[in-house]
């Protein structure tokens, strides 16, 4: 029979809390990500839609 290593209870409660620690923090970190993107589209969009509108109404005047 093979001696068995010694786990401490200790050590894998704090691998299991770790792991943890390090999942909270990379989907924190995917979520800025996604966060600030969409900022970026939503700016771009807006700023595309202003453009836009403005070359309308040099052409045919204002809309409405």
């Amino acid at each position: 029979m093979t001696p068995q290593p010694y786990v401490p209870d200790m050590l894998v409660g704090a691998g299991l809390l770790t792991l943890v620690i390090a999942l909270v923090i990379y989907l924190a970190v995917l979520g800025l990500m996604l966060w600030i993107g969409y900022l970026i589209v939503k700016a771009a969009v807006r700023n595309g839609l202003r453009e836009h509108t403005m070359w309308l109404e040099s052409r045919r005047g204002p809309l409405r």
